[in-house]
């Protein structure tokens, strides 16, 4: 195991080394080659190096022989794959507290795939040529390969005479787990042929060795030679080389100052869910779950009111009823209703009454038929109309209101007489359906709809840094941006402004501009890029990208009048 953990180490930090290699190159084109499909036949020997004898005593583990057949392939000059077929002679020597000391022999089969490293591509200078040049160069005869793989071992043929006689151990032939790692080094013959040698290390679980200690694992050190034959000759070929090198500094950005908002009309919206007394139109403040609805309407409309030269221009307020009494007296009860939240707000906010639009739904049959469309999602007061998460919501429908729905739906969606299509739902299933919606969802469908609509007079960029914070709504995406100019470029507070401008206003290309050029500047890119997504196809839009780009080195570059260009 520590000697696969070594050549794992040294797999990894060659992949580093030629990471680094590559992240220098600043020229046009880089000449390299990249081998097609080899085969390999190697024969030699290998050593069993017994887990339960010291590495010092290397010198006296057993010797045998073995031989491998491999096909594999470069996908990229320094990246490929190997399948190898193995057929080893293992031997072992047990240690001194077996009852015997000789040397036991079986056979090994084994199939690895592997994944091949050129490390001599690593470490060999790159050979860069210009653009457009007929350079030419001869190709290198040595080359050295590590290799990690993992595969399975099949053991077999084994002698007749146990290792142990109070050990229990296992001497069926089996098929195990086995990984390795190691090196290829290989020296060029011709076009096609290449002599060379090969060093591995494999740990498999192996039930025939180590007995000693009831240790299942067993590692071998194989040392083979042979030839490696190319299928195709060798391909050598030139590819441009992408300047990797990242802009560090950052260059002139097109920030862009918004459009003024000449009237800034603004609107909150909300739905308020008033418990009444049966057939009452009046509202009681401490009645119910009043107390909290009521407190959540003030909170709204405070906080559009925070300032006092906010002007109401409109209060639209639309009221609905629940579809579970004659029509005649829903209709009376929805716009009662309707009528009884105008005078509250009149009475609390002295709203004038000019200013109010009222409408009403004496039976809200569609928000009836979109809970039972979707049972599991669409919570009544839990969902489009109702904002308060911590409000409990309407538990999701029981089997039996599942098994009904679609007739349920079929009587809500028929043209009929609303009172004669409520006779109809009772009546389904026995009416136990339609007491568990007028238990559970019939209270949200009474609720009152209502839109405040005002004006909001502009502010000074000393009065807009406070408000950015606390009331970003009240100010226009001008005032954002002069806001965020006040404070020093590339400050935590100029970020701030345009990012909660950004927030604020989510669809315009402006603000979504603005924002990717200030996440560039503080080298956010991750974020620049996803609002640079929103920000248009404009001529600033492409070249905040290029910037980007340049950052991340991923394109040729030079900068001019600090202003990149792409080459």
């Amino acid at each position: 195991m520590r000697e696969f953990v070594l050549w794992s180490f040294v797999l990894l930090s060659a992949a580093m080394r030629a990471q680094t290699t590559q992240t220098q190159a600043t020229t046009d084109s880089i000449l390299t080659d990249k081998a097609p499909f080899y085969l390999q036949l190697y024969l030699g020997v290998n050593k069993s190096a017994n887990e339960n004898l010291p590495w010092t005593e290397f010198s006296g583990y057993p010797w045998s022989t073995g031989m491998f057949f491999a096909i594999g392939r470069e996908i990229t000059p320094l990246w490929g794959w190997r399948v190898a077929l193995r057929i080893n002679r293992n031997k072992s020597r047990n240690v001194p507290v077996c009852e015997s000391k000789e040397v036991w022999a079986w056979n090994n089969t084994s199939v690895f795939a592997d994944a091949t490293f050129d490390v001599t591509d690593v470490f060999r200078k790159p050979e860069f040529i210009p653009k457009d040049s007929a350079h030419n160069i001869l190709s290198h005869r040595f080359n050295l390969k590590a290799f990690a793989g993992i595969g399975a071992a099949y053991t077999w043929s084994f002698d007749k005479v146990p290792l142990s006689y109070t050990h229990p151990y296992s001497r069926s032939s089996k098929l195990l787990p086995a990984i390795r790692a190691g090196v290829t080094a290989t020296w060029k013959l011709s076009n096609r042929w290449h002599i060379g040698a090969e060093l591995s290390q494999t740990l498999f679980e192996d039930h025939f060795n180590g007995v000693a200690y009831d240790t299942p694992l067993d590692t071998r050190t194989n040392l083979k030679v042979g030839l490696t034959y190319l299928l195709i000759k060798k391909k050598r070929f030139t590819k441009p080389v992408i300047r990797l090198n990242k802009l560090k500094e950052c260059p002139l950005l097109p920030f862009i100052m918004p459009d003024p908002e000449e009237t800034k009309l603004r609107q909150i919206a909300g739905h308020a869910f008033l418990d009444f007394p049966v057939n009452e139109t009046v509202i009681y403040p401490d009645y119910r779950r009043n107390p909290e609805e009521l407190a959540r309407i003030h909170k709204s409309i405070d906080s559009a009111m925070f300032d006092k030269s906010v002007v109401v221009t409109r209060i639209i307020l639309h009221g609905y009823a629940s579809p579970e009494s004659p029509y005649s007296n829903n209709t009376r009860l929805a716009k009662g209703r309707t009528e009884a939240l105008k005078s509250y707000l009149i009475r609390n906010y002295n709203f004038n009454s000019q200013v109010f639009q009222t409408n009403f739904t004496p039976e809200d049959w569609e928000n009836l038929q979109g809970f039972l469309i979707d049972t599991h999602t669409r919570k009544v007061k839990g969902d489009f109309w109702y904002e308060n998460k911590n409000y409990t919501e309407t538990p999701e429908a029981p089997e039996f209101v599942l098994k009904h729905r679609d007739e349920m739906l079929r009587i809500i969606g028929r043209n009929m007489d609303p009172d004669a299509k409520e006779e109809l739902l009772k009546k389904v299933a026995g009416g136990e359906p339609y007491r568990w919606l007028l238990e559970h969802v019939y209270p949200g469908l009474r609720h009152t709809d209502y839109i405040i609509e005002y004006k909001i007079r502009a502010f000074s960029v000393e009065k807009g840094r406070k408000l950015i914070y606390t009331h970003p709504e009240a100010l226009s995406l001008e005032e954002m941006y002069k806001v965020a100019t006040s404070y020093k470029e590339g400050s935590e507070n100029w970020l701030d402004a345009l990012l909660i401008a950004v927030n604020q206003f989510p669809d315009n290309e402006t603000a979504n501009l603005n924002a990717a050029c200030g996440c560039v500047m503080t080298k956010r890119l991750v974020d620049a890029k996803k609002y640079l997504e929103k920000a248009g196809t404009t001529r600033q839009a492409n070249y905040v990208g290029n910037v980007i780009k340049a950052m991340e080195g991923s394109v040729n570059w030079k900068l001019e009048n600090n202003r990149i260009i792409i080459e």
